[in-house]
This record gives structure tokens, sequence and C-alpha cells, in this order.
């Protein structure tokens, strides 16, 4: 055989390597998990929240398909750990849920440039009542906190020195539990009691929210510990994604036209 031909086939078979190798370091599509309640106006269930159409334009920047699966939230949480999952969305960052999976990071910090959300924390009562929030303590409580199971507040809450009720997971539940007497406050993502309260008059005539919120914080993309650790750099491309899609004009008109 002639020299020429050899060096085809040898670059042809490099080549076929490469190819290959590009497409181990790419799946060929990515399964996420989000809570199955609605946390309005980023997670609904009668047409897609802005976590949704967020996700729907990291898709197209990335050119791989994700798929969205809605699971109660501690099953979320627990089939990201075993890996059945590749990714959980919304999240807020705490060292224990680092177990679990990897955030994007900047040193031992989450990276705040590639969260998906800001959102908040507020505590709701009744009108009339002299339960009390002054940026430190909750004062005059005298029964439970009302807080959904699972979430990130019930520990501030008990690092703040209140008993608290996680015992069920929906928003509306816990204001119900609130107008029935069982408990002294509820603590909820502000966005989402709001809008209990706008949907509910019954809510609205007995409910008022208080200010400053509990706490303002980030919500992430997690990322299972066995996708990440095989596709290391693909994993950086899609939080990198998330981050250039926030940021986006596109992104931004959606947030701003939602209802």
């Amino acid at each position: 055989m002639h020299l020429a031909p050899l060096r085809l086939l040898f670059a042809a078979s490099i080549l076929g390597g490469s190819l290959m190798a590009l497409a181990a370091d790419k799946p060929a599509s990515l399964t996420v998990c989000s809570e199955n309640e609605e946390s309005y106006p980023w997670i609904l269930k009668d047409k897609p929240g802005l976590n949704t159409i967020m996700m729907r334009m990291v898709e197209k920047q990335l050119g791989v398909k994700i798929d969205i699966k809605p699971l109660p939230w501690k099953r979320c949480m627990e089939s990201l750990r075993t890996g059945e999952m590749d990714g959980l969305f919304k999240i807020s960052f705490k060292p224990d849920r680092m177990e679990m999976g990897h955030f994007p990071m900047s040193g031992d910090k989450p990276d705040g440039s590639k969260r998906m959300l800001d959102d908040s924390y507020s505590l709701y009562r009744l009108k009339g009542s002299n339960v009390e929030w002054d940026g430190k303590a909750i004062k005059n409580a005298q029964s439970a906190i009302g807080a959904q199971s699972g979430f990130s507040i019930v520990d501030q809450l008990k690092g703040l020195g209140v008993r608290v009720d996680d015992g069920v997971r929906g928003a509306g539940e816990n204001l119900q539990k609130l107008v029935n007497g069982r408990l002294s406050g509820v603590a909820l993502q502000t966005l989402e009691g709001d809008i209990n309260l706008a949907e509910r008059a019954e809510f609205a005539a007995k409910i008022e929210r208080i200010d400053p919120p509990l706490v303002s914080k980030p919500y992430f993309l997690m990322l299972s510990k066995q996708f990440v650790a095989k596709y290391p750099e693909f994993a950086q491309q899609i939080w990198n994604a998330v981050g250039t899609v926030r940021e986006s004009a596109e992104y931004k008109n959606q947030l701003k036209q939602f209802k």
C-alpha cells in the first residue's frame, strides 16, 4: 500500500477518535427535576413558569435536550443524590446540600453570577396580631411558625429560636392553618405568599405580610455528583449558559411580561 492512503487512514482514525471523545464530553440529553408544587412565577402547573422558560433557552443555547420532571421536593433531592436525576432546580445554597450534588462555585462559595434567580422569604401573620419581625428576631409568637417541609427557611427559623411546624408542603395549606389559629405566622417565599393572598379573598381579608423580608437569597440549578464527574467541562457550560440566559434581553423581556 502506498504511503498516501496510509496517511489518510491514520488521519481518519485520529479524527474518528477525536469525534468520539467530543461526543463523550456532551450527553445526548439532560434530565432534571423540579418541585411538583407551584411557586409563582417560577414553577407553575397550568403553564410554563419562568424556570421552565429559562431552561428552554438554556436547552437551545447548549444544543442538548433538557427533560424536566416535576417531583415531590424531597424525592427530587434524593433523586439528585442517587444520580437518577442529572440536575435539580430551583434551590438555595446550604453547605450540607453539597453532600447530594454540586452548585456552581467560586472558591468556597456559590457563584452568584450563575444563579437562576433571586427570591426572598417573608413572614405572614393574621391582621391584628402582635407577632413581629424586626430584622433580627421574631417576637410574640405564642405558637409555632409554619414553613414548607424541605425548604431552607426551616433551619433559619430554628436558628432564630422559634418553634417550627413544617408538617405540610403547600403554601396554601400553611396559610389555612394560620387562618384556623394553629400557627402564629407562616414563612413563605414572598412571591408565592403574595400570589396566594391575591388569589384567595379569605386569605387577603385576614392575613398580611410583615416587612422586611426574613431573608433574600439566590437560587441555583444543581447538578448531580455523578453527572459532573462524567461531564465536568459540560457541567460548567450548563452553569455558564444559565448565567448568560438570565442576563439576556430575551429572558428579561419574558420576566417583564410574565403574568
